[in-house]
């Protein structure tokens, strides 16, 4: 009678489970213009339409610079009698520089114009001198902005920036790194300061060490900013093509911006948290009862 088992395969056959697996198919490298193309288009209307006009606003000013240096423009000949100008501002005395740091602390406190346009001011008008004048005038004008965050707290803040501005930089007043933060958004020009600095009036550390961190923050970039106000009259095509990498730079940290903000915030959600300190509360004495008698020893 045939036996009803199934046949065994083969011992050389390879069974149905033994065949391996397909290899999964290699994932196609990204395209860095494509990725960049379409965080563009992901962007909200209001946000594309600022980049247009600002990338637009910068091609037109490196174009007509480009165009007054070869033809000898109006801003170039009057760039040219730079002594003319210094003597007619020197001719206002203790005034003149005066007259230029209360400017600078206007600009920092209100903000109504961008810093690195007063800082090349006072570079083209003062020479090295316009280091000191400017760092003086920012420094008064960021003490001012301090005094005025912890004064009036952060109603004034709401009043003065929107709520989307203030979310972004809000972490950083309870921030355990925020000093390390403050000095990194200081240093890297591309970011808003004004109202950074009334963040940082909001927070616990003092005031000293604030004017230490925007002081030594913002040092490299009024440096620079007043060598190239300095050198317009004697080198202007090389201001001019330090000036174009600088813009190209700035709109670097300003695309990149937010994920810089985001590394902020990990890092400082990565912390671990400091162990509660011990109270100063009496130890229990211990209970009498529950302590274990001693036995009485036997005598000799």
């Amino acid at each position: 009678m045939p036996s009803s088992r199934p046949k065994s395969a083969p011992a050389n056959q390879p069974s149905l489970s033994d065949k391996p697996a397909p290899s999964p198919k290699p994932r196609p490298k990204p395209n860095s213009f494509r990725a960049a193309l379409s965080r563009l288009r992901r962007l909200d209307r209001t946000t594309r339409l600022k980049l247009i006009i600002f990338g637009t606003l910068i091609l037109g000013l490196v174009l007509y610079l480009v165009l007054d240096i070869i033809f000898n423009g109006p801003l170039t000949r009057f760039l040219s009698s730079r002594d003319q100008v210094v003597l007619a501002v020197q001719s206002f005395g203790f005034f003149a520089p005066l007259i230029y740091v209360i400017l600078q602390i206007v600009q920092t406190v209100a903000a109504p114009i961008p810093g690195q346009v007063v800082g090349s001011v006072g570079g083209f008008l003062f020479g090295p001198w316009g280091i000191l004048w400017t760092l003086i005038g920012s420094l008064i004008g960021d003490y001012i902005v301090f005094r005025l965050a912890r004064r009036f707290g952060r109603p004034l803040l709401e009043k003065l920036f929107s709520a989307a501005t203030i979310k972004k930089f809000d972490f950083i007043i309870d921030s355990k790194s925020a000093p390390l933060i403050l000095f990194a958004i200081f240093l890297l020009p591309g970011f808003p300061d004004d109202v950074v600095c009334y963040i940082a009036g909001l927070t616990k550390l003092p005031i000293r060490q604030l004017m230490l961190l925007v002081g030594l923050g913002r040092l490299p970039t009024i440096v620079l900013v007043n060598y190239l106000g300095a050198g317009l009259s004697s080198n202007l095509g090389l201001v001019v093509a330090i000036s174009v990498l600088m813009v190209f730079f700035l709109g670097l940290i300003a695309w990149k911006r937010e994920a810089i903000i985001k590394f902020f915030k990990r890092r400082d959600q990565s912390k671990p948290a400091t162990p509660a300190k011990p109270t100063n509360s009496k130890t229990p004495a211990p209970d009498r009862a529950s302590a274990p008698k001693s036995r009485p020893q036997p005598k000799p």
